[in-house]
């Protein structure tokens, strides 16, 4: 279901120019207008709960490419999740500096991130720490090849003491979404 708020005059002159000088704004003008994307918006002065007024659905957010991967740290009550909804690999999700805390509020659980690309040795680039690992879904399976190096650089423990402290099997990719 579509809202409709209302705008200040700056709001409305940056939206719509001098000569159209219309004080609202509903899904339909944003649906008909491809400059205008949850990035612009935003930078205007609407803040998460106008956007969600205009737009309960975010997927049709999604699906009219009208939010982009690295605006959904801006929205955590939407609860886009970075892998499904976004389609993002492990690379944009390190390069958007994601958190750990964000991807477990939003649903992304570590069969997530595997499906995303994670590897041992791309895990360096997230630098999460081991409690944070293992609340996202670690389990010992995926440790299998970790060498004390890796270990030490990752966690700054060797690798029988990550071990002890990871489940010994995966939920599955289905689980704890």
């Amino acid at each position: 279901m579509s809202g409709v708020i209302h705008l200040t005059s700056s709001q409305s002159v940056a939206l719509y120019g001098w000569w159209k000088p219309l004080r609202i704004l509903n899904w339909k003008i944003i649906a008909e207008r491809e400059d205008l994307t949850f990035r612009k918006l935003h930078s205007l002065g609407l803040n998460e709960n106008q956007l969600l007024t205009i737009q309960t659905d975010k997927n049709a957010w999604i699906s009219n490419k009208r939010i982009e991967l690295c605006d959904i740290m801006l929205v955590p009550s939407w609860r886009i999740h970075a892998t499904r909804d976004m389609n993002a690999t492990i690379v944009e999700i390190a390069r958007m500096n994601m958190s750990a805390e964000f991807l477990q509020h939003t649903g992304v659980t570590f069969a997530d991130l595997i499906g995303a690309g994670l590897t041992l040795n791309m895990m360096l680039i997230l630098k999460f720490d081991l409690i944070s690992w293992v609340h996202l879904g670690l389990y010992r399976d995926f440790l299998q090849d970790l060498t004390d190096v890796q270990s030490i650089s990752l966690f700054s423990m060797p690798k029988s003491y990550v071990i002890q402290c990871v489940k010994e099997t995966c939920a599955g990719p289905n689980a704890a979404v």
